[in-house]
């Protein structure tokens, strides 16, 4: 990438001459000419200064999301010619949902490693796509989980799975013995709620505000899924999950209420930028997801699969 707008990146990623100059290898003197460069050559000022350090002017801001989108490019064309000429990968980084943790994913990593013994492994946890800006950075390769809004440039997804989120009680609760929920059952309910997926508690506000009945009561939010099971068993209260992890709530002694339709439903599936898409490992993983799901399904998961 262009010295200069390297040297504006720095910049703008310290908020401090002497901090960037350190980064890019260059003296603060030499540094300073750089942006004065390139302040005559776009024939505006970039920069403030402040007591807080160097603040971007509007054109600024402008000339960085640019710059953003050039190092974005860059790194993407790096990684599409090395996919052409190498074919290897040293390292494969995955983050995933809870439903692909305890479905899918682990059988991931180890089918791919057997064909792949020379790549190293990473499987993170991710919620609500909070990992989405480092697949684009390129410090995650693949991600699964919720496929929502609008991918940024340079990404691919690939849709396999239906989800739908569905409230759990305790099988011994007044409301299990139900054969069909109505809304309204939902009604003055005390919830216990994953707080990593920050979706939950939204949509389920939302559904509630939809048929008129007051804000949900979330009294617990907990960080751990499993352990959300665990405190309803025996209870009264209620959690959401999705309806594919039936079988895990089971053995939580927890069942699923039959609502006519889902507090929420979306598409789920895998993300990928689109310059990795030719090395043989993100093929082989793009294959393999949605035969894994099938398998998942016949397990006797939930799946919803398309």
């Amino acid at each position: 990438m262009d010295r200069n707008l390297r040297a504006f990146g720095a910049v703008v990623t310290t908020g401090n001459l002497t901090a960037a100059a350190a980064r890019i290898g260059l003296t603060q003197p030499a540094l300073t000419k750089t942006i004065r460069r390139l302040e005559r050559e776009f024939g505006a000022r970039l920069f403030m200064r402040t007591p807080r350090g160097m603040v971007l002017t509007e054109a600024g801001h402008r000339l960085h999301m640019r710059v953003q989108a050039i190092e974005m490019h860059y790194r993407q064309a790096e990684e599409e010619v090395h996919a052409i000429t190498s074919g290897r990968l040293r390292r494969f980084n995955i983050a995933a949902g809870a439903v692909y943790h305890m479905t899918m994913a682990p059988d991931l990593v180890k089918l791919l490693s057997s064909e792949f013994p020379e790549t190293d492994f990473s499987l993170d946890f991710d919620v609500a796509g909070l990992t989405l800006p480092k697949l684009v950075d390129g410090e995650i390769d693949l991600m699964l989980g919720a496929l929502h809004g609008v991918p940024p440039e340079g990404i691919s997804r690939l849709k396999f799975l239906g989800v739908s989120i569905t409230p759990y009680c305790c099988r011994h609760s007044r409301l299990a013995a139900r054969p069909e929920i109505e809304a309204a059952d939902l009604a003055n309910c005390r919830w216990i709620i994953y707080k990593r997926d920050r979706l939950l508690a939204e949509r389920l506000r939302v559904y509630c505000s939809d048929h008129m009945l007051p804000p949900p009561a979330i009294r617990m939010e907990i960080d751990v899924l499993a352990a959300s099971f665990r405190m309803v068993s025996g209870t009264e209260f209620l959690t959401l999950a999705p309806t594919s992890l039936e079988g895990v709530a089971a053995a939580a002694g927890l069942v699923p209420l039959r609502l006519e339709r889902p507090i929420w439903k979306f598409a789920s599936g895998a993300w990928f930028r689109k310059s990795s898409s030719e090395y043989p490992i993100m093929r082989r993983a793009l294959q393999m997801l949605p035969i894994l799901a099938e398998d998942a399904a016949q397990q006797g998961y939930n799946l919803q699969l398309y």
